[in-house]
């Protein structure tokens, strides 16, 4: 018998994997990448299909165009990346403000007017600021200003008369000449609307309506100077309201008067109307804080932050006379102070600087406090296909204000005050 450790142990012998296993296995992986590919040609169906739809919207749009011109075929640009980026067509014809601020025709403004005639201020240099915006036109352009004289008789012609702003109904052809063909609105809101009272307010209403000119305002009943303002065009609903200080209402001559003041929960409940009344673009028209200097305080500045976060589209800002920085906030314009447009302060040219701000005038070669410039905006409101409101400063012009006539203001002069407003690297 042998022994133990000469016994054999058969060893196990390995199993042969059989061919349909391996079949099997290759099955599956075959499977898997047939589903990868499914997936990315799912995928880039999808995109050429997105692709396809837009370029067909963006074809339509085209035709429609061509037939009622609404709007103006952009080209479509592909992004090497992704067939996702396609920049869309925009609306043509957009509309456009152009804003300014104070106007006063009364004091020296009028005086001047009733010796040489209510249409002067046109007439010497042939020159009309709004004439530079070539592309405002009748169909598609509104004009905004704050109005520092009500219209009333009898009127205030005594030059440099302390603030009484009373102006001669008679020069409302003033603001008739400037405005040509094109929508005007006025905002009352300010301090000096309630120089005179009750039946002046009366006088300026009648009068606006009966030049078919618009108007913010202060009223006669609480419930007439919470009234918002809407103007539509190209399809564009802008609403538009106008705030002041001094608290919200006053006792003159009798008569109580009411205004909106800057109160910041107001004018976030306002604005939320606005929103409720589907306004594409809300605006804000601010009348308050100090006079003749260049730079907003913190106040101003986070005032206007929040209400851009309450929805507020553009803030306009007035009462300094003189110009101010102004900023973008979270894709809003704010500016802060559009000073005067034609006022009778053309005799700071010829006075002492002393505490106020100024700047250095080329022409005249010396330091003045510039009230006598005037700054006008040119706003471009679009629409594009995908329902958003884009804004756009296209243009800035200066004008110069001699005795309330409009005349050029010359290069260096006006790159000193775009570098008073941080504005020198800017194409305007």
């Amino acid at each position: 018998m042998p022994k133990k450790s000469e016994i054999k142990t058969p060893r196990p012998r390995r199993k042969k994997a059989s061919p349909k296993s391996g079949f099997k296995r290759n099955s599956l992986v075959f499977c898997a990448f047939v589903m990868l590919i499914c997936c990315f040609l799912v995928r880039f169906v999808q995109n050429f299909a997105k692709w396809m739809k837009d370029l067909f919207l963006a074809y339509a749009n085209l035709q429609h165009s061509q037939q009622n011109n609404n709007f103006e075929w952009q080209n479509i640009i592909l992004s090497g990346e992704s067939l996702r980026n396609v920049e869309l067509p925009v609306f043509s014809n957009p509309s456009y403000i152009v804003a300014w601020w104070d106007v006063m025709l009364s004091r020296y403004i009028w005086y001047l007017a009733k010796k040489q005639w209510y249409d002067r201020i046109f007439k010497q240099w042939n020159y009309n600021p709004l004439n530079e915006f070539e592309n405002c036109k009748s169909d598609n352009c509104m004009l905004f200003l704050n109005l520092e004289s009500l219209f009333c008789e009898p009127d205030n012609d005594i030059p440099k008369w302390w603030f009484d702003f009373r102006s001669n109904p008679k020069n409302i052809e003033t603001l008739l000449r400037y405005r040509q063909d094109k929508p005007l609105l006025l905002s009352l809101t300010n301090n000096h609307f309630s120089n005179w009272g009750y039946q002046w307010l009366t006088i300026t209403k009648n009068l606006l309506k009966e030049h078919n000119i618009g108007y913010v305002w202060a009223g006669m009943t609480q419930e007439e100077s919470r009234n918002i303002f809407s103007w539509e065009n190209n399809g564009i609903k802008f609403c538009i309201w106008a705030y002041s200080y001094d608290g919200k209402s006053a006792k003159i001559r009798g008569w109580m008067v009411f205004w909106n003041w800057i109160n910041e929960d107001e004018i976030k409940s306002d604005l939320q109307k606005m929103k409720d009344m589907n306004c594409d673009v809300k605006i804000i028209s601010l009348h308050r804080w100090t006079e003749y200097i260049f730079s907003p305080n913190n106040w101003q500045k986070i005032l206007a932050h929040n209400l851009i976060d309450s929805w507020a589209d553009l803030i306009l800002w007035g009462h300094s006379h003189v110009p101010w920085e102004f900023e973008m906030y979270s894709g809003k314009y704010i500016f802060y102070s559009l000073w005067n447009f034609l006022f009778d302060q053309s005799w700071w040219k010829r006075e002492r600087w002393g505490w106020y701000s100024y700047f250095y005038d080329s022409d005249l070669e010396r330091n003045n406090v510039p009230t006598y410039i005037s700054m006008l905006i040119w706003l471009k409101f679009e629409r594009n296909m995908m329902r958003w409101i884009d804004i756009k400063l296209d243009q800035i012009e200066f004008s110069s204000t001699t005795d309330g006539l409009f005349s050029v203001v010359w290069k260096e002069t006006r790159n000193n005050l775009l570098e008073k407003i941080n504005l020198t690297n800017q194409n305007f």
